[in-house]
């Protein structure tokens, strides 16, 4: 606990104690870039774009109770990191890289489950090959995604996909590096009928400086 004291004129002296406030588990997940079929080791890593979509999303949402489904979810440190805050999450993945996804998310929850403090995290992991037209069980209040237009030849999958979950709000963070494809995005996605804000600049990469 933590005091602090305050002395007023005629001799005053209050003190206020704050109780402990526990803090959360840290999410521990393993990181792998490792190449496998079907996928690239970038779904191995946690990437800057993951971390600013979290301190975004916690800073201006209240996520208790909020359907997410990401794709592309990579390592599940983000899918792990809303649940904590309450987010009922769905991570998907291309086949390639479920293993490692199923293995980081099942195997936090389960490290976190043997805790004493109660705390109850919701995260479910299902495949997700954009390409398929296959939907991913569940209704969802949001779709989230980070760095996922990497790859010019999946802008209009990714778009079918999130036309497919009848996307009603839709976050996606990503470094800038390919900016001219990148506005190409933007623009098949006001075709395809989507409604949207100019992309913010939050944060820049110190090693890339993008």
């Amino acid at each position: 606990s933590c005091s602090c004291s305050s002395s007023h004129p005629g001799g005053l002296v209050f003190q206020m104690q704050q109780r402990d406030i526990p803090e959360k588990e840290a999410i521990v997940i393993r990181q792998d870039g490792t190449r496998f079929l079907g996928s690239d080791e970038s779904s191995g890593w946690i990437w800057r774009a993951g971390r600013v979509l979290a301190s975004h999303l916690l800073s201006t949402y209240d996520v208790k109770k909020l359907r997410i489904l990401e794709l592309g979810s990579g390592t599940g440190w983000l899918a792990l990191t809303l649940a904590q805050e309450g987010a009922i999450v769905t991570a998907t993945e291309r086949p390639g890289a479920l293993p490692l996804l199923t293995r980081n998310v099942y195997g936090c929850l389960d490290r976190l489950a043997n805790k004493s403090d109660g705390m109850e995290m919701s995260v479910e992991v299902e495949q997700c090959k954009w390409e398929d037209g296959i939907r991913v069980p569940g209704d969802f209040d949001l779709i989230i995604g980070t760095d996922l237009l990497y790859i010019v030849e999946s802008y209009v999958p990714l778009l079918d996909t999130l036309i497919l979950h009848d996307c009603k709000r839709c976050l996606l963070t990503w470094e800038e590096r390919i900016p001219e494809e990148e506005s190409v995005f933007l623009t098949l996605a006001a075709a395809a009928g989507f409604v949207f804000e100019p992309p913010m600049h939050i944060a820049t990469n110190e090693i890339t400086n993008n």
